[in-house]
């Protein structure tokens, strides 16, 4: 599986593609409609691969980022100090801990391309191309932390604040 985020003027977005040995690819791009760092989007395209490859049945899984900061927290190389960060982590170990084999690896930006393309459809809200699934998250898969300013929280108390979605 690769992985991407991407956070323009336009928002945020979030590519995936899951490989098989035989080289099938299923694309997804995720468009993120709420307020966040582009290592949230990083995050939230990790999370969605994770959940497609467990319900397509996958057993074992190479997670390939080219975030460095995702890629060392997932793996566990490296300490969340935001507290988002850390919500994610833990979330993805708990959906990591499903697979007979999980590992994240971290590779160059040229050699992600595929996600990173995904991943700018999502932000800048281009059409979709034909083959590529798209999913709309308007919630973060984590609580936000009132202490971290990795996701935006509306100051309004009566909107709709994020809430964690089922795995």
């Amino acid at each position: 599986m690769h992985f991407d985020g991407s956070k323009m003027r336009t928002g945020l977005g979030a590519g995936v593609v899951l490989t098989s040995p035989k080289g099938d690819k299923l694309k997804y791009t995720l468009q993120i409609h709420f307020a966040a760092s582009n290592n949230v989007a990083e995050y939230e395209a990790l999370i969605h691969g994770l959940r497609m490859a467990k319900e397509i049945g996958i057993r074992r899984v190479l997670c390939y980022g080219d975030s460095d900061l995702v890629v060392q927290q997932s793996s566990g190389d490296w300490d969340a100090k935001d507290a988002n960060m850390a919500s994610y982590r833990f979330l993805v170990q708990q959906i990591s801990g499903h697979f007979d084999g999980c590992e994240f690896l971290h590779v160059p930006r040229a050699d992600n391309m595929q996600a990173d393309t995904l991943a700018r459809i999502g932000s800048t809200r281009q059409a979709i191309p034909a083959g590529v699934s798209l999913q709309c998250l308007h919630k973060p898969s984590i609580k936000p932390s009132q202490e971290s300013e990795s996701i935006f929280i509306p100051a309004d108390p009566g909107a709709d604040g994020p809430t964690t979605l089922a795995a």
